[in-house]
């Protein structure tokens, strides 16, 4: 630890009655700032007033710092969830303190391999999916021209937006509905969000209020006006905050991948002496390698699921046999498309837009390349060389 480091631990510990401190990087706005997580004995849900301003000035002179306290039995409960904030911050490799009279740290025992990973990620998706709905809600209530609810629909979006990135970036989320109280709360870790309605200008000023009015207007019938432009300057706003969380969750969790990868290539054996390595064995060796397979397969077989009504096919958006019969429905598609394109006149009375058919078709193409299956192959590849 670096001497401001140790200083930090030990007015912190001096402070608070601290079980565990744990350190991390923080990156996107906040480069070169480091995290500090700090885990209460005790179970109350806040600090006194007096005790969060004296951990404030801790951290007000130390700039290239943040910091978060939890009590202990949160943490426990957020890791159960499978909470990535706590998944990747309490990683037994950033843990800097703990107190001296417990024998192991709390996570000790959770190794963030790919089936957690996998886990976190399908949640994540779960929750975006629900969260589409209402970006879909505010684009049809906007071609209806019903303008209150489209505006509604995108507080709603944005609402939920922040507070799933505040939930693993910052291991909790603010229960509030103020998407200005949201931007607040999340600045520090999060700036670009924190700006989402620049608040020094009167453009993101009005936006903002005309969205936290939107919330109360349309639930208690009072009067509310906007327009569409300002609706489409929202929309588009809430569009790229979609994208920059995804793009959140995505860095995180690769970060946690990276320090579990690292954890597991780099631990010391207990004794200090150089042991050599025991001769692998046939068998041992193709264990190894099969378990390997298997780690992997969890890790990328992820694009079919079974088809719960009959065994042996698998679902997308439609039914296959595999991924080999998903290849042949790929390349039949790229064939009736490039029939079409090729064909001199394929506009019909029932096809009145052929090439936005087409371009329909494509993008349905595109979801169904099984990517994450063809990383696969790439490391199986590497996996079991080729004999010339």
């Amino acid at each position: 630890m670096t001497t401001s480091v140790k200083q930090i631990v030990s007015k912190l510990t001096s402070l608070l009655e601290v079980r565990y401190i744990y350190q991390s990087e923080i990156g996107h706005g906040n480069a070169g700032k480091s995290l500090f997580i700090v885990l209460l004995k005790t179970n109350c849900s806040s600090l006194s007033q007096e005790l969060s301003s004296m951990v404030a000035k801790i951290f007000q002179e130390e700039t290239d710092y943040l910091y978060r306290i939890f009590p202990f039995d949160y943490s426990q409960e957020q890791l159960r969830e499978e909470n990535l904030f706590f998944v990747q911050g309490c990683n037994r490799s950033n843990l800097i303190y703990s107190d001296p009279n417990l024998e192991m740290a709390p996570f000790d025992h959770c190794n963030a391999d790919g089936p957690l990973l996998n886990k976190v990620r399908f949640n994540f998706k779960k929750e975006l999916d629900k969260i589409e709905s209402f970006i879909h809600g505010a684009a049809f209530f906007l071609e209806k021209g019903i303008l209150p609810q489209s505006a509604f629909m995108l507080h709603q979006f944005i609402e939920l937006l922040f507070r799933n990135v505040e939930l693993f970036t910052m291991g909790k989320e603010r229960k509030c509905h103020s998407i200005k109280e949201h931007q607040t709360f999340i600045k520090a870790f999060v700036p670009e969000l924190g700006n989402l309605f620049n608040m020094e200008m009167e453009e993101g000023q009005s936006l903002l209020k005309l969205l936290d009015e939107a919330y109360i207007a349309t639930r208690y019938g009072n009067n509310y006006h906007i327009n569409k432009e300002q609706i489409q300057d929202i929309r588009e706003r809430a569009n790229w905050m979609y994208k920059m969380v995804v793009q959140l969750f995505e860095d995180k969790l690769d970060a946690c991948k990276k320090g579990q990868d690292d954890l597991n290539t780099f631990k010391a054996p207990d004794s200090t002496e150089a042991v050599a390595p025991e001769k692998p064995t046939s068998n041992s060796n193709e264990k190894e390698m099969l378990d390997r397979i298997k780690g992997f397969a969890k890790e990328h077989y992820e694009f079919l699921k079974p088809y719960p009504y009959k065994e042996g096919l698998y679902k997308i958006e439609l039914l296959c046999e595999g991924y080999l019969d998903t290849s042949f429905i790929i390349a039949n598609l790229l064939k009736v498309c490039i029939l079409a394109i090729n064909s001199e006149d394929c506009h019909e009375r029932l096809i009145p837009e052929p090439s936005h058919n087409i371009q329909e078709v494509l993008k349905y193409i595109l979801e169904l390349i099984p990517y994450e299956e063809m990383e696969l192959l790439d490391k199986l590849k590497k996996l079991l060389p080729l004999e010339n």
